[in-house]
C-alpha cells in the first residue's frame, strides 16, 4: 500500500529539460527580435555625413571666391557627390571643381566604397523648380540656383541630404537663406 500512495502523491513542476528548452527558445527569439548594432556605425556614418559638409562648405566658399555659381550634386542613383560649377552662357559645359588638398576632381563615389556608406536621398527645392539633387550656391554664398538667362532662384526650404551606414543614418541640411550647412 505505501508503494501505491507514492505514486499518487507524484508533485507537478517542470523537467530540467523542458526548462532548457523553453530558454533556449527564449534565447533565440530575442537573438532575432533585438537588431544586431555595428559599434562602428555611428562613427562611419558621421564620418561620411562630415565629408559631404565640407564638400557643401567648399561649394559655398568656391562661389563666394570666384563670384560664379557652384553645385553639388548628390545623386542617389548613380551614389556620387560632386562639384563643380555649373553651365553658365559663356561655358560650353560645368567645370568640375578640384579638391582643395589633393588638386583632383572633387567627386567622391559612395558606390562600392570601403566604407559602405550610400546617399538615400537627396533632396533640394528652388522657387520654379519643385525638387533637384543638388545643393547650388550663388556668388554671395546664398543657396539659389541659376538659369541660363542669369536668373537666380532662392532655395525654398531647408535642404536635405540623407546619408546611411548601417543601421545609422545622419541628415545634412542646407538653410534656406543663409546656406548653414549642419548635420
Amino acid at each position: 500500500m505505501g508503494a501505491l500512495v507514492a505514486t499518487a502523491r507524484r508533485q507537478t513542476g517542470v523537467t530540467l529539460v523542458e526548462m532548457v528548452t523553453v530558454v533556449a527558445i527564449l534565447a533565440v527569439a530575442a537573438s532575432l527580435a533585438i537588431p544586431t548594432t555595428d559599434p562602428n556605425a555611428d562613427l562611419a556614418a558621421e564620418a561620411m555625413a562630415a565629408e559631404v559638409a565640407r564638400a557643401m562648405r567648399f561649394a559655398q566658399r568656391e562661389a563666394i571666391r570666384t563670384g560664379t555659381y557652384q553645385q553639388v550634386s548628390m545623386d542617389p542613383a548613380t551614389q556620387m557627390l560632386r562639384v563643380y560649377q555649373p553651365n553658365q552662357p559663356k561655358l560650353p559645359a560645368s567645370i568640375t571643381a578640384t579638391h582643395p588638398v589633393d588638386k583632383r576632381l572633387y567627386e567622391i563615389s559612395f558606390a562600392g566604397n570601403a566604407m559602405r556608406a550610400t546617399i538615400v536621398s537627396s533632396v533640394f527645392k528652388y522657387d520654379k523648380k519643385p525638387s533637384a539633387i543638388y545643393a547650388s550656391f550663388a556668388s554671395d554664398g546664398s543657396p539659389a540656383e541659376v538659369d541660363p538667362k542669369s536668373s537666380s532662384f532662392p532655395l525654398k526650404e531647408e535642404g536635405r541630404i540623407t546619408i546611411r551606414y548601417g543601421n545609422a543614418e545622419r541628415v545634412i541640411r542646407v538653410a534656406p537663406v543663409t546656406g548653414r550647412v549642419t548635420f
